[in-house]
């Protein structure tokens, strides 16, 4: 579980009561001890990132994907997306009665001390709390107009420079990745039969190979990300794709594909994290074949190599460039 230290803190040290009836919004939300201080039956937890949203669940808490009509009071988890970050505070503070509270918490790396300058520019902010390489920051709905109403919609979807419909805060969601780009130009085996997207993100590859490879019977695409996967849907209309929401490194795992495609993440806060690839690699491995064939991008400087092999007989790089390197695996362990 989560250790919100700061938040704990906040809420212990200024004796500030959540409301004991009514709703309790909470954007964004991660899985927490904070929470036993709330009553979890009026806990309205928002959440569309698969990992976050199981592990609420695992407390007992059923998380959602929508917004409430009317909350009590508020709080708003700092994503690593600015856009983001302004809209969930207008839609919160939205959502609140006169006289509500309304909690921002994040850490520096977040971005935090450039939300609380901009808010402070609209509103009355009642108190900034430091801790832990971050901050909670306390302010009250003390008027019926929302001061941020024009960030509401600074994170909805809409299409990038290349025509795809993206939203802020997801991966790549200005243009095309590069790296997604060069995997797409070195496939040198025309893929045909079932295959899978791991990590999809808004559908570039799935878009791309459905387009160019006639011969493929069914496309799944697996995407954590809910907002990622709305995208998705809307980028990719072909009838031979079936869209999941799920988190690839915990998912069920079962030898179906003839072919696998992944750009997979490397990170989830900013530091790099490639156990994520990795688990990735593996999973990959079950899901294939005994035929299958594996279609791999990542950064040059990740270290994917004792990974595949451990759960592939055969690998081999296609190309390799300064920045990034192309691996196809066969005959998987």
């Amino acid at each position: 579980m989560t250790q919100n230290i700061r938040l704990e803190k906040f809420f212990t040290s200024h004796e500030i009561a959540m409301p004991e009836a009514g709703t309790i919004l909470v954007i964004r939300a991660n899985a927490s001890s904070v929470f036993s201080n709330f009553d979890t039956l009026n806990l309205h937890c928002q959440q569309s990132f698969k990992p976050s949203f199981d592990a609420l669940m695992r407390m007992d808490i059923t998380p959602h994907q929508s917004l409430p009509v009317l909350a009590q009071s508020a709080i708003v988890e700092l994503t690593r997306s600015k856009p983001e970050n302004l809209a969930n505070i207008a839609k919160a503070y939205a959502l609140l009665d006169k006289g509500a509270s309304l909690y921002i918490d994040g850490a520096k790396t977040d971005g935090i001390e450039s939300i609380l300058k901009a808010v402070a520019q609209r509103t009355v902010v009642e108190e900034s709390y430091s801790k832990s390489h971050g901050k909670t920051i306390w302010l009250v709905k003390n008027q019926l107009e929302n001061p941020f109403a024009d960030w509401m919609h600074l994170a909805d979807i809409a299409k990038n420079k290349d025509g795809f419909y993206t939203a802020p805060g997801i991966f790549s969601s200005d243009a095309i990745d590069p790296a997604s780009a060069l995997l797409c130009e070195n496939i040198t085996h025309p893929l045909k039969g079932k295959g899978a997207d791991l990590g999809a993100g808004w559908g570039y590859l799935s878009h791309h190979t459905l387009q160019n490879y006639h011969e493929i019977s069914s496309l799944d695409l697996y995407e954590a990300e809910h907002i990622s996967l709305n995208c998705a849907q809307q980028n990719i209309t072909d009838q031979r794709v079936q869209f999941h929401w799920q988190d690839v490194q915990t998912m069920p795992a079962k030898p179906l594909y003839d072919f696998i495609l992944m750009n997979p993440p490397f990170h989830i806060a900013r530091k790099a994290e490639p156990s994520i690839g990795r688990k990735f690699i593996e999973q990959a491995s079950k899901m294939l074949t005994s035929k299958g064939r594996l279609w791999l991008v990542a950064n040059k400087q990740l270290a994917y190599e004792a990974t595949l092999d451990a759960h592939f007989k055969t690998w081999s790089y296609v190309m390799q460039s300064s920045q990034y390197k192309v691996i196809y695996a066969t005959r998987p362990k």
